[in-house]
Protein backbone atom coordinates (compact mmCIF):
# COMPACT_ATOMS: atom_id res chain seq x y z
CA UNK A 1 0.00 0.00 0.00
CA UNK A 2 2.65 2.61 0.91
CA UNK A 3 4.78 1.87 -2.61
CA UNK A 4 1.25 2.56 -4.19
CA UNK A 5 0.57 5.94 -2.78
CA UNK A 6 4.24 7.03 -3.01
CA UNK A 7 3.81 6.02 -7.12
CA UNK A 8 1.13 8.00 -6.96
CA UNK A 9 2.14 11.07 -5.16
CA UNK A 10 5.42 10.66 -7.50
CA UNK A 11 3.07 10.74 -10.76
CA UNK A 12 1.78 13.73 -9.43
CA UNK A 13 5.25 15.65 -9.19
CA UNK A 14 5.99 14.67 -12.55
CA UNK A 15 3.08 15.76 -13.73
CA UNK A 16 2.99 18.94 -12.28
CA UNK A 17 0.75 21.51 -12.90
CA UNK A 18 -1.10 19.26 -15.43
CA UNK A 19 -2.23 17.22 -12.08
CA UNK A 20 -5.59 20.04 -11.90
CA UNK A 21 -5.54 20.48 -15.67
CA UNK A 22 -8.43 20.39 -17.60
CA UNK A 23 -7.97 19.02 -21.06
CA UNK A 24 -10.52 20.51 -22.83
CA UNK A 25 -9.34 23.80 -22.47
CA UNK A 26 -7.27 26.14 -24.22
CA UNK A 27 -3.48 27.08 -23.40
CA UNK A 28 -3.42 30.45 -22.25
CA UNK A 29 -1.09 33.34 -23.32
CA UNK A 30 0.73 35.81 -21.78
CA UNK A 31 0.40 39.21 -22.61
CA UNK A 32 2.82 41.96 -23.43
CA UNK A 33 5.44 42.32 -21.03
CA UNK A 34 7.11 45.96 -19.66
CA UNK A 35 10.67 45.36 -18.16
CA UNK A 36 9.94 43.69 -14.36
CA UNK A 37 6.65 43.26 -15.24
CA UNK A 38 4.51 40.21 -16.05
CA UNK A 39 0.74 40.42 -17.29
CA UNK A 40 -1.18 36.94 -17.26
CA UNK A 41 -4.78 37.01 -17.51
CA UNK A 42 -5.47 40.73 -16.56
CA UNK A 43 -3.86 39.92 -13.86
CA UNK A 44 -0.39 41.64 -13.44
CA UNK A 45 3.21 40.63 -10.80
CA UNK A 46 5.85 42.79 -10.46
CA UNK A 47 9.07 41.70 -9.50
CA UNK A 48 11.76 43.83 -7.98
CA UNK A 49 13.80 46.18 -10.28
CA UNK A 50 16.51 44.78 -11.63
CA UNK A 51 14.39 41.80 -12.96
CA UNK A 52 14.00 41.90 -17.34
CA UNK A 53 12.43 39.00 -19.40
CA UNK A 54 15.01 37.17 -21.44
CA UNK A 55 14.52 34.41 -23.91
CA UNK A 56 15.91 30.70 -23.15
CA UNK A 57 18.67 31.10 -25.26
CA UNK A 58 19.86 34.49 -23.67
CA UNK A 59 19.55 32.55 -20.39
CA UNK A 60 21.82 29.95 -21.63
CA UNK A 61 24.24 32.43 -22.94
CA UNK A 62 24.18 33.93 -19.50
CA UNK A 63 25.19 30.59 -17.62
CA UNK A 64 28.02 30.37 -19.65
CA UNK A 65 29.53 32.97 -18.70
CA UNK A 66 29.40 31.78 -14.72
CA UNK A 67 32.97 30.58 -13.42
CA UNK A 68 32.01 30.44 -10.32
CA UNK A 69 28.90 28.13 -10.01
CA UNK A 70 29.47 24.99 -12.54
CA UNK A 71 27.13 22.97 -9.63
CA UNK A 72 24.01 25.10 -9.68
CA UNK A 73 24.61 26.29 -13.53
CA UNK A 74 23.57 22.72 -14.23
CA UNK A 75 20.85 23.03 -11.94
CA UNK A 76 19.29 26.28 -13.27
CA UNK A 77 19.85 24.32 -17.31
CA UNK A 78 17.71 21.45 -16.28
CA UNK A 79 15.03 23.58 -14.80
CA UNK A 80 14.77 25.33 -17.81
CA UNK A 81 14.01 22.08 -19.31
CA UNK A 82 11.81 20.81 -17.35
CA UNK A 83 9.75 23.70 -17.34
CA UNK A 84 10.34 23.50 -21.42
CA UNK A 85 9.12 19.41 -21.55
CA UNK A 86 5.71 20.58 -20.19
CA UNK A 87 5.25 22.65 -23.43
CA UNK A 88 3.03 25.41 -21.95
CA UNK A 89 3.31 28.88 -22.71
CA UNK A 90 5.84 30.78 -20.87
CA UNK A 91 8.41 33.42 -19.57
CA UNK A 92 11.41 34.03 -18.02
CA UNK A 93 12.88 36.61 -15.83
CA UNK A 94 16.47 37.38 -14.90
CA UNK A 95 18.24 39.47 -12.46
CA UNK A 96 20.02 41.92 -15.01
CA UNK A 97 23.01 41.94 -12.06
CA UNK A 98 22.78 38.06 -11.71
CA UNK A 99 21.66 35.62 -13.36
CA UNK A 100 21.45 33.20 -10.66
CA UNK A 101 18.23 35.20 -9.73
CA UNK A 102 15.26 33.93 -11.99
CA UNK A 103 11.55 33.62 -12.29
CA UNK A 104 9.68 31.06 -14.79
CA UNK A 105 6.23 31.67 -14.85
CA UNK A 106 4.25 29.26 -16.80
CA UNK A 107 0.74 28.45 -18.09
CA UNK A 108 -1.49 26.05 -16.52
CA UNK A 109 -5.54 25.33 -16.08
CA UNK A 110 -6.54 23.67 -12.67
CA UNK A 111 -9.48 21.52 -10.89
CA UNK A 112 -10.62 23.53 -7.59
CA UNK A 113 -7.84 23.42 -4.69
CA UNK A 114 -8.87 22.24 -1.16
CA UNK A 115 -6.93 21.49 1.69
CA UNK A 116 -6.11 17.88 1.50
CA UNK A 117 -5.06 18.19 -2.02
CA UNK A 118 -2.75 21.16 -1.57
CA UNK A 119 -1.25 19.28 1.16
CA UNK A 120 -0.79 16.01 -0.91
CA UNK A 121 0.49 18.02 -4.01
CA UNK A 122 3.16 20.05 -1.09
CA UNK A 123 4.78 16.98 0.33
CA UNK A 124 4.89 15.20 -3.43
CA UNK A 125 6.65 17.69 -4.73
CA UNK A 126 8.80 17.79 -2.00
CA UNK A 127 9.70 14.01 -2.26
CA UNK A 128 10.92 14.57 -5.62
CA UNK A 129 12.97 17.74 -4.92
CA UNK A 130 14.53 15.99 -2.67
CA UNK A 131 15.38 12.72 -4.77
CA UNK A 132 16.79 15.54 -7.32
CA UNK A 133 18.82 16.88 -5.01
CA UNK A 134 20.54 13.53 -4.31
CA UNK A 135 21.26 12.83 -7.98
CA UNK A 136 22.38 16.47 -8.24
CA UNK A 137 25.04 15.64 -5.36
CA UNK A 138 23.16 18.93 -3.37
CA UNK A 139 21.69 19.42 0.01
CA UNK A 140 17.63 19.81 0.41
CA UNK A 141 16.16 21.33 3.21
CA UNK A 142 12.78 22.06 2.95
CA UNK A 143 12.18 25.64 4.93
CA UNK A 144 8.22 25.69 4.72
CA UNK A 145 5.25 24.12 2.67
CA UNK A 146 1.96 26.08 2.70
CA UNK A 147 -1.69 26.63 1.05
CA UNK A 148 -3.31 29.72 1.46
CA UNK A 149 -5.79 31.86 -0.45
CA UNK A 150 -7.51 35.50 -1.46
CA UNK A 151 -11.13 36.56 -2.52
CA UNK A 152 -10.39 35.21 -5.74
CA UNK A 153 -7.57 32.21 -5.88
CA UNK A 154 -6.21 29.46 -3.78
CA UNK A 155 -2.11 29.26 -3.67
CA UNK A 156 0.22 26.29 -2.87
CA UNK A 157 3.34 27.10 -2.37
CA UNK A 158 6.73 24.95 -0.99
CA UNK A 159 10.03 27.14 -0.04
CA UNK A 160 13.11 25.13 0.23
CA UNK A 161 17.72 25.43 -0.05
CA UNK A 162 19.58 23.97 -2.03
CA UNK A 163 23.03 23.87 -1.01
CA UNK A 164 26.63 22.46 -2.38
CA UNK A 165 29.95 23.51 0.03
CA UNK A 166 29.10 26.65 1.17
CA UNK A 167 26.62 27.48 -1.76
CA UNK A 168 23.79 28.09 -1.02
CA UNK A 169 20.43 28.34 -3.60
CA UNK A 170 16.94 29.97 -2.10
CA UNK A 171 14.05 28.45 -4.10
CA UNK A 172 9.79 28.75 -3.82
CA UNK A 173 7.40 27.21 -6.21
CA UNK A 174 4.03 28.00 -6.13
CA UNK A 175 0.90 27.14 -7.73
CA UNK A 176 -2.11 30.03 -8.02
CA UNK A 177 -5.64 28.25 -9.09
CA UNK A 178 -8.38 30.88 -9.69
CA UNK A 179 -11.96 30.43 -11.66
CA UNK A 180 -10.63 31.70 -14.85
CA UNK A 181 -7.22 28.95 -14.24
CA UNK A 182 -4.00 29.40 -13.14
CA UNK A 183 0.10 29.50 -13.18
CA UNK A 184 2.67 28.08 -11.69
CA UNK A 185 6.09 29.74 -10.47
CA UNK A 186 9.46 28.77 -10.05
CA UNK A 187 11.35 31.75 -7.89
CA UNK A 188 14.86 30.88 -7.54
CA UNK A 189 17.68 33.53 -5.96
CA UNK A 190 21.02 33.99 -3.69
CA UNK A 191 18.57 36.69 -1.03
CA UNK A 192 16.11 34.63 -0.04
CA UNK A 193 13.73 36.84 -1.66
CA UNK A 194 10.32 34.42 -2.89
CA UNK A 195 7.90 37.50 -3.77
CA UNK A 196 5.27 36.27 -1.58
CA UNK A 197 3.47 39.23 -1.38
CA UNK A 198 3.63 39.63 -4.89
CA UNK A 199 1.96 36.63 -5.44
CA UNK A 200 -0.70 37.66 -3.39
CA UNK A 201 -1.40 40.69 -5.06
CA UNK A 202 -1.62 38.68 -8.43
CA UNK A 203 -4.18 36.11 -6.63
CA UNK A 204 -6.17 39.17 -5.74
CA UNK A 205 -7.36 40.59 -8.65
Amino acid sequence: MKKILLLLLTAICITGCEYFSDSGSSKPKFAKFSKNTIKFRKNTIMLTKGYEKTSPEEFKARLDSLQDSPKFKKIALEELKKIENKNVDFQLFVDERNVENYVFIYACDYYQLDEHRAATVVEALSRQLKDEALSQDVRYKRIHGRFFFTPTSKIVKLKYLKGYKMEKKYQAEYIVASRSGGIGLLISNLENVDFENSIKRLASK
